[in-house]
């Protein structure tokens, strides 16, 4: 029998089917979060050296796999053959041992080259996952025959580099990597992860601009046309000039094109940029992406000690603008060696002019339509137009902080204590865009520091409030008063003659620690009267204070009560009193404000009346925890809740906050984690100023010069990045020290947990201090004093010590005495002039001298 004949053509054409699909790619079943290791690769496939890292290789755009399906739809099985200029290669099937696919241990090692990889996933449902690619070098991505990723870059293998979302459909999927290698290693890692659409769009940055260049400037997608289509159903684009100011253009986008962004100026400039867009889901989106758009000129301000530039101020030019011109002529001849004249604006223009204020020059080079600000706004900004600097704000304080800012940020000028400026010196200054705006977050911004009292110091660091009132460039915004009952209606002036002026308390008139009648008419008459006579013959104040004596004795009459019992809060009548001062005081007063305070028995807003349009409550913290902030901590949620009523029901208020320990202030005090939150708070609850309380008699409390510093930033600008303040501080004011100052102080804040509360009246003999604290805080003092930089500076590191020194006085004096650290604290004291140790001062600094001298 003929064996052959078993054989008919269609069994043979059977078998040969058979065969072929036994070779064929087997699809791996999804598991997200698993490692792809089953693959099919083909290669190597060479490419044409080239060091261009934004392109591809030469040759990568070639479909090696045009012959069997191509890369969009390939015919992919165990051995098949790949033809290319007369050279084969075949697929050959591969099972990594681990989450790489090691290519040049697969493929080859020679460098230029590309290879494929080829995998089917089987899906059980429909949906849209992650495909997580890291890839040595670049590479492109097709799904089911969709190009989905493509990235140029010369790189190594990172899990995780590209998040790129694929839509898999019930079933087989296949998937086709293909990776090119420039040198060194060579391979890549893929997986599935679930996907979430709202995670994957805040979280991955979508889009980009490029310019082009002719100054033109393209918005890109980072993603390919199909995923977008994933993400988004409609996609709307905004351009305006900077800051918001005006709309160039706005239209649609569509998906996968490059779109070139009208600006509406040729000239070089800085642009703002909105993309909203709906979600595949339907909900909104939108991202804000600023770019620079034309052809930038670079200007020179100084080099090699010259420079063109001249100093303009109006002929009429306020006295802060005049000293800050000079401020600037002054400062920059440190940092350049140069000295630019200062001219009037009743010169001609000459171009290279660095313009201070609002005046003929500026206002001939804005545009026509420009409005000068208030001349009481402190909001400024710099900006160049060509190579002239214009430095603007209100004539009071405006432009003077606009020179200040450009100092500061331009040149890195810091000026950290009134004796320590820390000015760098450089050859060579240049600028090709300047625009640069700022508002305060705060009208009033009073640092209550000794050391923040310094007018000059104050002025430079943009601190315009005070208690009281001081001669200081620009001028400050004064709060007269606090406790003002009996300045107003002293006892020895009115209780003998009229005893029914004062607090009922126990059935019996007494001023002895008490307050007034408030609902006496003749109080209502008297006040006023002298508070008119204050506001006429100290006009230079904001805000006059009709505020409660500091301590309790509200007065118990049945009058006074009866609006307490109604109100619910001794503060409704406090309010209802001050209400009728303000409103007989403001016509003749009507940008003037009169304040009072909500303070201990006072300090729970009223329920039904309201303060006075020009009535300034000023609510007080003083019995809050400041190891936390008011929002995080069980123990001011009635501080706050008292905060947000007030703020609920009045037109502005002042804080009077408190940032050291009055009892004891050398004390280390860890309360920086706290300066910020608790300002935004204030902030968002409608003050219009806060004053930060600290040890305001004398130098030397715990970190003062670096408190007051920080606390100038945050009334400023409530939003600023606190640590990079805090370190721009530790290394500009120690030198190398700060970096151990700057442990120290970590150590300090570290001491805090959830369970750590203090107030404003901390002591050595809280839990809080451990003798393993002061140890570990000696050790790293030592080390920060033995690399100070000079003596100057390791002065600096023993004042930042002191603190330490004083908790080992008052904790363990026998051995400070001994070991010597008392006698080395007290030397430091009397060098530096610090008198008070306490604010009950003389006599708080007696006892712990005898304390210490006498312990056994």
């Amino acid at each position: 029998m003929n064996r052959l004949k078993l054989f008919t053509p269609g069994v043979i054409l059977l078998l040969f089917v058979w065969l072929s699909l036994s070779s064929a790619a087997q699809s791996t079943k999804l598991k997200t979060g698993e490692w792809l290791r089953s693959w099919y690769l083909a290669g190597p496939f060479p490419l044409v050296e080239n060091t261009n890292e934004n392109k591809h290789l030469p040759d990568f755009d070639v479909d090696f796999l045009k012959k069997r399906g191509g890369e969009t739809n390939p015919a992919v099985t165990e051995r098949a053959p790949v033809k290319f200029k007369g050279t084969t290669v075949r697929w050959k099937k591969h099972e990594s041992p681990d989450s790489l696919v090691n290519l040049d241990m697969e493929i080859t090692r020679v460098p230029y080259v590309t290879a494929y990889a080829y995998t089917e996933i089987e899906s059980d449902t429909e949906g849209i996952y992650i495909f997580s690619l890291g890839t040595d070098d670049g590479g492109r991505l097709w799904v089911n025959g969709q190009q989905v990723w493509d990235c140029v870059k010369a790189r190594g293998v990172a899990p995780d580099d590209d998040l790129i979302p694929v839509h898999l459909q019930k079933g087989k999927n296949t998937i086709l990597l293909k990776i090119e290698e420039r040198t060194s290693a060579w391979g890549f890692v893929a997986r599935f992860l679930p996907f979430n659409l709202s995670d994957f769009v805040n979280g991955q940055q979508l889009f980009h601009s490029s310019v082009r260049k002719d100054g033109s400037v393209v918005l890109k997608s980072s993603v390919q046309k199909p995923v977008l289509e994933l993400l988004f159903k409609a996609i709307q684009v905004k351009v305006t000039s900077e800051n918001g100011k005006e709309v160039v253009w706005q239209g649609n986008w569509e998906f996968g094109q490059d779109l070139v962004l009208p600006t509406g100026n040729n000239g070089y400039q800085k642009n703002d940029l909105t993309i909203s867009a709906t979600l595949a889901d339907g909900s909104p989106w939108q991202k804000e992406i600023s770019f620079y758009s034309g052809i930038p000129s670079i200007y020179t301000l100084f080099k090699d000690g010259k420079t063109p530039y001249r100093i303009i101020v109006a002929a009429d030019a306020s006295e802060s603008e005049q000293w800050a011109a000079q401020e600037f002529q002054h400062w920059l001849k440190k940092i350049s060696g140069v000295t630019l004249p200062i001219k009037t604006d009743d010169g001609e223009m000459t171009g290279h002019e660095i313009i201070v204020g609002y005046n003929k020059h500026s206002l001939a080079l804005l545009e026509s339509d420009t409005e000068k600000p208030a001349e009481t706004d402190d909001s400024y900004s710099y900006k160049n137009i060509n190579e002239n600097i214009l430095l603007l704000g209100g004539k009071q304080r405006g432009a003077m902080y606009a020179v200040f800012s450009f100092l500061e940020n331009e040149l890195g000028c810091r000026w950290f204590t009134s004796s320590v400026s820390v000015i760098p010196q450089r050859n060579e200054y240049t600028f090709t865009y300047l625009n640069h705006t700022e508002s305060p977050s705060l009208r009033v911004r009073n640092d209550f520091y000794y050391e923040a009292f310094e007018p000059i110091w104050a002025a430079r660091n943009k601190v315009n409030g005070a208690m009281n009132f001081r001669e200081q460039h620009g001028g400050v915004e004064g709060y007269w008063g606090v406790h003002t009952f009996y300045q107003f209606m002293p006892p020895s002036e009115f209780f003998d003659t009229h005893p029914e002026y004062y607090s009922l308390i126990g059935g019996k008139r007494t001023h002895d620690r008490a307050q007034l009648c408030l609902t006496n008419p003749d109080v209502l008459e008297i006040i006023t009267e002298k508070l008119r006579k204050v506001m006429r013959e100290n006009p230079e104040y904001l805000i006059y204070s009709v505020s409660q004596n500091d301590w309790y004795g509200a007065c118990q009459c049945e009058h006074c009560q009866a609006m307490v019992k109604e109100e619910k809060s001794e503060a409704g009548l406090m309010i209802w009193f001050v209400n009728q001062v303000a409103e007989r005081v403001k016509d003749e007063f009507p940008d003037k404000y009169v304040g009072t305070l909500a303070y201990q028995y006072t300090r729970k807003p009223p329920v039904n009346i309201k303060p006075r349009e020009n009535v300034v409550v000023r609510v007080c913290s003083i019995e809050c925890c400041f190891a936390h902030d008011f929002k995080s901590c069980p123990q001011n949620k009635d501080f706050l809740e008292d905060l947000q009523g007030w703020a609920a029901i009045a037109p502005h208020m002042y804080i009077w906050d408190y940032v050291v320990s009055f009892t004891e202030y050398m004390l280390p005090f860890p309360n920086f984690n706290v300066l910020q939150s608790n300002i935004k708070t204030f902030r968002d609850n409608k003050a219009i100023g806060i004053m930060e309380q600290a040890a305001y008699q004398s130098r030397g409390s715990e970190f003062a010069d670096l408190r007051a510093y920080l606390i100038a930033k945050l009334l400023w600008n409530a939003e600023i990045d606190v640590n990079r303040v805090i370190d721009d501080f530790m290394s500009g004011y120690y030198g190398r020290s700060g970096q151990y100052v700057r442990l120290y102080f970590n150590l300090l804040h570290g001491l805090i947990t959830p369970e750590t509360h203090f107030g404003c009246f901390l002591r050595h003999d809280n839990n809080l201090f451990t003798d393993e604290f002061i140890v570990e805080a000696e050790r790293i003092f030592d080390v920060a004093e033995s690399v100070a930089d000079n003596d100057e500076i390791l002065q600096r590191v023993e004042v930042a010590r002191l603190p330490v020194m004083y908790l080992k006085c008052a904790k363990r004096p026998v051995e400070a005495r001994i070991d010597g650290t008392y006698d080395r604290f007290c030397r430091i004291v009397e060098r530096e002039g610090f008198t008070f140790l306490s604010e009950r001062g003389e006599s708080y600094k007696k006892q712990f001298h005898n304390n210490v001298q006498n312990a056994e």
